[in-house]
């Protein structure tokens, strides 16, 4: 399933350190021969700017990329982007992940609204168009799943329409996991004046941590956890992060046929 490593030899090789660390978290999981399309959903809202700027959005993506060799032998990770409107943008790979993100800087400004909602219709109706990203309460069968990295930095501003996406994907073999970038209003520490300046410009992760407990679905298709910096911790953690869940959605995806027993 996996890309080789000789391809990655050959054609980028600065991924093979970050692949083999991703292989090490599979294995953990009995997941080294699992098969998955992978996407990386980045929030382009005008707070993100120092992250972008920094590389630090382009190294957690080919963080992504080489999850992506893992699960896939394309190598390769379909990207979408959300702001105030949600966009397609193509694929990530091997081949030109070294320029993708000052690319798609260029072509896709950052924009003053956060709304997920959107993003995850889109996202639905790219793998599963015949849904059209609507309505959905029946199991939706596929030989192999979707695992959807969200990141964001902030609130979204169509909470209604989010929970609604959510809980009609669970009919459909999608997962995902959000991951915040921010200092959260829960870790932030300290009492008077500077406490209270530091809750002020903390972030509030409430409706993520809802969007990961929510009721009222199929399964449990998401995850969620939060880190105030993306390189705050190693490459394994965050790939051990990335699994924290997911294989108990894979066991139960297949036990609802969402999935098919091979995949």
């Amino acid at each position: 399933m996996a890309i080789s490593l000789e391809k990655l030899e050959k054609e980028a090789p600065q991924l093979i350190d970050l692949t083999k660390k991703a292989q090490i978290s599979l294995k953990k999981k009995n997941l080294n021969n699992h098969q998955a399309k992978v996407a990386l959903c980045l929030d382009i809202s005008g707070s993100m700017s120092s992250l972008y700027s920094s590389g630090k959005i382009q190294r957690l993506a080919e963080k992504i990329l080489a999850l992506g060799c893992q699960f896939d032998d394309n190598g390769a990770i379909d990207i979408f982007l959300f702001g105030q409107k949600a966009h397609t943008v193509g694929e990530m790979s091997i081949f030109n992940f070294k320029t993708f993100i000052a690319d798609i800087e260029q072509q896709y400004p950052l924009e003053g609204g956060t709304h997920y909602g959107k993003a995850i219709k889109m996202i639905r109706n790219f793998y599963f168009p015949q849904g059209k990203g609507g309505s959905c309460s029946q199991p939706l069968t596929a030989n192999e799943p979707v695992y959807v990295m969200f990141v964001t930095d902030g609130a979204t501003m169509d909470e209604a329409e989010t929970k609604q996406q959510i809980q009609w994907s669970s009919f459909e073999p999608i997962f995902w996991q959000f991951m915040a970038i921010g200092k959260s209003r829960k870790d932030v520490k300290g009492e008077g004046f500077f406490g209270w300046l530091s809750k002020a410009f903390a972030s509030d992760f409430t409706f993520l941590e809802e969007l990961d407990d929510m009721s009222d679905r199929y399964i449990d298709n998401a995850d969620f956890f939060s880190l105030e910096d993306p390189e705050s911790i190693s490459d394994k953690q965050l790939y051990d992060l990335l699994m924290t869940e997911y294989p108990d959605w894979l066991k139960l995806a297949k036990t609802k046929q969402l999935l098919t027993h091979n995949s």
